[in-house]
């Protein structure tokens, strides 16, 4: 069966509490504005997830409240589909590699999954399983990525960029459609 990956990257942090440590710092308002433009356009996409694995930072859990939340307002009664949503301590790394070893471990049975992270290693992540140059990975981004393989054999260029979009790039959209 057919994976889909979503990948998507929190929202713009909080700077302004050098207190906090790194992952205490939650986002800032213009990573919740982002975060909650990109959930309400994404929501279909997210609607049809099976499992979703975030980092333990609130940035991520934050950013992912968004994503939740326009998945309740959008779910088609038709569509039901359970969603497990778990937080992963590994996630919260920034080396691709690790995204990769916990892709390669996940449970067949789930066709559909996100990831909720960082960057460099969702940019890198991106990079190495389409073989494209995606330059940046802008905070509150998302990228789909679609393979016929199954979890345990994901590896370099298996998967097919499907979308990738950036707050920045969606507003303009928007806007010009008015």
């Amino acid at each position: 069966m057919a994976k889909t990956l979503c990948l998507i990257r929190h929202g713009k942090s909080r700077w302004d509490q050098p207190h906090l440590n790194d992952r205490q710092r939650s986002l800032a308002p213009r990573g919740q504005a982002a975060a909650s433009l990109m959930a309400r356009h994404y929501a279909p996409e997210f609607a049809r997830l099976q499992l979703v694995h975030y980092s333990p930072a609130a940035r991520c859990e934050q950013t992912l409240q968004y994503w939740l939340a326009q998945r309740q307002a959008n779910l088609d009664s038709a569509l039901e589909l359970d969603l497990k949503v778990l937080s992963q301590e590994n996630l919260y790394s920034f080396s691709w590699a690790d995204l990769l070893l916990h892709i390669q471990g996940l449970p067949e049975a789930y066709s559909k999954v996100a990831l909720v992270g960082h960057n460099p290693a969702l940019l890198e992540l991106v990079e190495y399983l389409t073989g494209q140059d995606l330059v940046k990975f802008p905070t509150a981004s998302i990228a789909v990525l679609r393979s016929p393989k199954a979890w345990s054999a994901f590896g370099q260029h298996c998967a097919q960029l499907e979308l990738f979009d950036t707050p920045k790039r969606l507003a303009v959209r928007l806007d010009s459609s008015l």
